[in-house]
């Protein structure tokens, strides 16, 4: 009876040891090691899953900052940015549109109240005046009343491209390569170009600039070619 006890003993202790080792999943499930959980739950909070949720000491996954915006500069508008060169109204710069306060199309009345020009002398519908010497004295031509051209002779005076009274006749036409000669009635030449509505007008002689003419395009050209206009 001893033997037998102890021979049902053996076989039923070899039965549970087969059924642990077993690779059936529904037999014998591996316990969970510590931290497996965590390490999931780390992974879906990667993936963006729902519900989850990373540790506090996770790293930002790729295209996420921790960085906080930066802060509106105060200014709320960009700083301007002055004029290259010598200032508007500078009375050593001439434009087509004139120079210092003697502005092509300026009331005739507005350039007399505020002490800038001289005796007028008035032909019908023309008017002629001498500028101030702040301003190397500009001869202006007036019409009904409105700065319509004025022509200035110092070598003191330059336009924005650095041509002046002296400068060489090539030397002008590589300043300004989109003008064009113009020749008067008695065969004089000028170089012409236009800004705008308005242009310059570089009389030549001896293959240098002798005055510079600036104004109105129109008036412009036609008093200088045909002696119309004022």
């Amino acid at each position: 009876m001893r033997f037998r006890h102890a021979t049902l003993a053996v076989a039923a202790l070899t039965v549970f040891g087969a059924g642990a080792c077993s690779d059936d999943p529904e037999v014998a499930t591996p316990a969970a090691t510590p931290g497996a959980s965590v390490a999931a739950s780390a992974g879906a909070a990667a993936l963006g899953e729902p519900g989850a949720s990373a540790s506090p000491g996770t790293p930002p996954t790729e295209g996420t900052s921790t960085a906080k915006p930066p802060k509106k500069s105060g200014g709320g508008s960009k700083a301007r940015q002055g004029p290259a060169g010598k200032p508007a109204g500078s009375p050593d710069v001439l434009t087509a549109a004139g120079i210092g306060p003697y502005s092509i199309g300026v009331a005739q009345g507005e350039l007399k109240t505020a002490g800038l020009v001289g005796k007028v002398t008035t032909k019908k519908t023309c008017g002629a005046a001498k500028g101030l010497s702040k301003y190397h004295s500009p001869d202006l031509a007036f019409t009904s009343g409105r700065l319509q051209r004025l022509t200035v002779t110092s070598t003191d005076i330059a336009t924005p491209t650095g041509a002046k009274v002296g400068t060489t006749y090539a030397g002008l036409k590589g300043m300004y390569p989109a003008g064009k000669q113009l020749d008067d009635w008695v065969g004089a030449s000028a170089w012409y170009t236009l800004d705008g509505g308005n242009a310059l007008l570089f009389r030549i002689k001896d293959d240098k600039v002798a005055s510079i003419d600036a104004g109105a395009s129109s008036t412009l050209q036609f008093f200088y070619t045909d002696q119309q206009g004022c």
